[in-house]
């Protein structure tokens, strides 16, 4: 059972900013924090809910600009929302792929990044889609690219009295497309072996821009920026999407554990990598 907890639930943003400062445990969806509190990993005595707080909540699409997102949006928002299928299929993808309905309805973006797990199923998506950041705090606000964000296992850029308050996500063009390939033991509720996330937009034939974006692969998500330079400005073709599948072995860290031995996911690697790339050309073909 969940130990005695005093909790906060404020609607102004300094506020739940203060209360984080001083040390209380942030809750948005809970599907993280009151599980680690029920098994006993977090016995935190203070927790403020940021459910009620305005500037974190709503999303919006626009088709020059692109998505705005509270950091309160959930992944069954983004499931269900025409737009993202339409333009950001890695997002639904891989949105769609957290844990069960219940869990998607609860759970949100913010919370998923700034839980900081190197499995999450959002966040390849975002990062393959350039996704920025706004953090606030009492010295204001900054936006900082999501592919910075993460600094270490668990470590963010983000001060102990901020909170991450929205998700900003440019326009994809025209000839772009993206996709997400989540890799699991079963066909159910299951964290990621290995997640693969790639984006491509064309001119012509041409691969003008390519982004790439592995987790469950390093410490933190990560692009592999090596290998989006390798693609970047060329033909795609058979050869050299495989010779992209090595390239990205070299910018990978994945360890054993229980549930896989690193030697498998790099294997995984290779493979998942032309996968991602085919899905997200025939998409950006398709235009």
């Amino acid at each position: 059972m969940l130990p005695k907890f005093e909790l906060y639930m404020p609607t102004d943003l300094s506020e739940a900013c203060r209360l984080k400062g001083e040390g209380a445990e942030v809750v948005a969806g809970g599907t993280d924090v009151f599980v680690n509190m029920h098994g006993g990993k977090d016995r935190s005595a203070r927790v403020v809910d940021v459910k009620n707080v305005p500037e974190l909540q709503g999303h919006t699409f626009d088709p020059v600009t692109g998505l705005d997102l509270g950091a309160l949006t959930t992944h069954r928002e983004i499931e269900l929302w025409d737009v993202i299928k339409q333009h950001y299929r890695a997002m639904f993808e891989g949105c769609s792929r957290v844990g069960s309905v219940q869990i998607r309805t609860r759970g949100t973006l913010g919370g998923n990044i700034c839980n900081g797990a190197p499995s999450a199923d959002s966040i390849g998506p975002m990062l393959v889609h350039d996704a920025r950041v706004v953090v606030a705090g009492p010295s204001g606000e900054r936006e900082v690219p999501l592919k910075d964000f993460y600094l270490a296992l668990k470590k963010l850029d983000m001060g102990p009295d901020e909170l991450l308050k929205r998700i900003r996500i440019p326009a994809p063009p025209a000839h772009s497309g993206s996709f997400y390939i989540k890799y699991t033991r079963r066909n159910a509720m299951d964290l990621a072996l290995l997640g693969m996330s790639a984006y491509v937009e064309l001119e012509g034939d041409v691969m003008k821009t390519v982004r790439i974006a592995l987790t469950t692969a390093a410490p933190t998500p990560i692009r592999a920026e090596k290998t989006e330079a390798l693609l970047t400005g060329k033909t795609a073709a058979p050869e050299l999407l495989a010779e992209a599948g090595k390239t990205v072995l070299q910018e990978s860290h994945p360890r054993s554990s229980w549930r896989s031995s690193a030697e498998f996911r790099l294997a995984l690697l290779e493979e998942l990598t032309v996968q991602a790339l085919e899905q997200a050309i025939a998409l950006a073909k398709e235009g």
